[in-house]
């Protein structure tokens, strides 16, 4: 079991929901993803301020399948939500997720390049 667990991080004096997927190995990924719906069910409707980072995760069409459902689960609790570590084969398998889940772009930014990870936080809490 993996020791990163998801977690509300500050900036600019807001909390930010950090989902942080980089590096995860895709047998721990649906778990992860449990936990984090634990923890936003106790949060009120479009109330949560969301960083996923998934850099270098792993994944196949069970991961995109559990995405699916998680951005529908998630879409009842989300303010905004900033992405990044999105590279060409995950930012088409992003766009589906979106379209499947019925998510579309709203409130929703990817972020990339040098500081992806700065520039989302202060795009999340402005």
């Amino acid at each position: 079991m993996s020791s990163v667990k998801p977690e509300f991080i500050d900036h600019n004096n807001k909390k930010i929901f950090y989902l942080n997927f980089s590096n995860m190995e895709k047998d721990i990924i649906p778990a992860f993803m449990e936990e984090a719906k634990q923890i936003l069910s106790s949060n009120p409707p479009t109330s949560v301020l969301f960083l996923a980072n998934v850099n270098k995760m792993s994944f196949d069409k069970v991961i995109v399948k559990n995405f699916v459902g998680f951005f529908k689960f998630t879409k009842t609790y989300t303010k905004r939500t900033a992405v990044i570590g999105l590279d060409t084969i995950k930012k088409m398998l992003y766009e589906a997720v979106l379209v499947l889940s019925g998510r579309g772009n709203e409130n929703i930014r990817v972020f990339d390049g040098p500081n992806a990870e700065a520039k989302a936080k202060d795009w999340l809490t402005i």
